[in-house]
């Protein structure tokens, strides 16, 4: 298994704490594999193993465990003659109705310590979820990160060329799934992931009655990271295809795809009033691997991956991040983190002076003293006037950007 120390550290400190703990993330980002970890660590601490209860849901070893009452009699059996504490790891809990009921029940009727994932950002917001209202800690996993895969290649004693990896992980993402195929046969995991996703945890989940609709308008977000638009943006888009369809409509599909975990939506902010603007959002990829499903080489806007790389690095060190405007000018990410606020311009390269000169324009115009970053491909340091240029090789390496 390839360890995910960024994400078991994190778990690992919270070992034996009251509340539970709750793993949300895209399909086959690594939740089960995390699950697995926390019991080898489990194990290295001397817990005996039929103290250790692990259930995927996804198994038809559990398929008649249907609702909290089947999932308490078999957890009630299973505990019943046990001595110390019990430690509880369900994977895909979701798939249980009225999970919440039983996991708060265990909670008051047993000595434990609980650990559950999900594939969708609404495990937590239904009404059943009140019951453990502040009583979890939420912890958002992604597919590896450029830094995660460096350090896989240096685990397994294998020499690489960081610029190679690097163009590796532009097109294809960070699925660890990939690793155990070559270039050609990439592809096609990819797409037999994005239709799995697209299917199972869209389609059927919010029975979903237009296939063709919520393909065409997965496609188009897609195709489309990084630019501002709206529903009534898309449905106008749409309907010039000669599909009927309603801004209401692509609000529900939009909203489906981000439970998913495909897209992140991103606000505006006018950073001199310092307030959210309502009209047209951002969103990003969960992964790059599924842009390069819909856009081949010469179709790729390069310039588009890094913003949404960039993006992804920013949310895994822990940011919340709006689009900024200042005057007629946006400035890619504004990032806060505790007291900090960061500025941030990604573009593939500013060796162009006029193309410099237009990404540190916005970055000059903000008055306040916070750190303003230019990040881009280019191997030379262009830093000037108080802004600083990284190489994003050397930013996703960074420890604590």
């Amino acid at each position: 298994m390839i360890k995910r120390k960024f994400y078991l550290e994190k778990i690992v400190k919270l070992i034996d704490t009251e509340d539970i703990k709750v793993i949300t993330g895209v399909r086959r980002c690594g939740k089960t594999v995390l699950l697995k970890q926390i019991i080898d660590e489990l194990e290295n601490r001397g817990i005996a193993s039929e103290n250790i209860i692990y259930m995927s849901f996804e198994s038809s070893k559990y398929k008649n465990i249907r609702n909290d009452n089947d999932l308490d009699e078999f957890i009630f059996s299973k505990t019943n003659n046990l001595n110390g504490k019990i430690y509880l790891l369900f994977d895909e809990i979701q798939k249980v109705k009225n999970w919440e009921v039983s996991l708060n029940s265990y909670r008051v009727d047993l000595e434990c310590d609980i650990y559950i994932t999900g594939s969708n950002s609404q495990l937590l917001s239904g009404e059943l979820a009140t019951l453990i209202s502040g009583r979890y800690i939420s912890i958002n996993m992604l597919p590896f990160s450029f830094k995660e895969l460096i350090q896989y290649y240096d685990e397994m004693h294998e020499n690489i060329d960081e610029i190679k990896l690097f163009e590796q992980y532009l097109s294809y993402g960070g699925f660890p799934g990939l690793l155990n195929y070559e270039n050609e046969e990439k592809e096609k995991y990819l797409y037999d992931l994005y239709s799995t996703i697209v299917l199972n945890d869209i389609l059927y989940k919010n029975k979903v009655k237009d296939l063709d609709l919520l393909e065409r308008l997965m496609e188009f977000m897609i195709s489309n990271i990084g630019q501002l638009f709206s529903a009534n943006s898309i449905s106008k888009y749409i309907k010039n295809e000669n599909r009927k369809t309603t801004p209401h409509t692509i609000i529900n599909y939009m909203d489906y795809a981000r439970n998913a975990f495909i897209f992140y939506q991103i606000k505006r902010e006018n950073i001199k009033q310092k307030r959210k603007l309502l009209i047209s959002d951002k969103y990003y990829l969960v992964d790059s691997g599924f842009y390069f499903i819909f856009n081949g080489s010469t179709q790729r806007n390069w310039g588009q991956l890094l913003e949404n790389i960039v993006f992804l690095e920013l949310i895994r060190q822990g940011y919340s991040i709006t689009i900024g405007k200042i005057q007629d000018l946006e400035v890619d990410f504004v990032c806060r983190k505790a007291n900090q606020i960061k500025y941030i311009q990604v573009s593939q390269s500013i060796l162009d002076e006029n193309t410099r000169k237009r990404e540190f324009k916005s970055l000059e115009k903000i008055s306040d003293s916070y750190p303003k970053y230019v990040i881009s491909m280019d191997s030379f340091d262009f830093s000037a006037n108080g802004i600083i240029h990284l190489n994003i090789i050397d930013f996703l390496k960074s420890e604590n950007f």
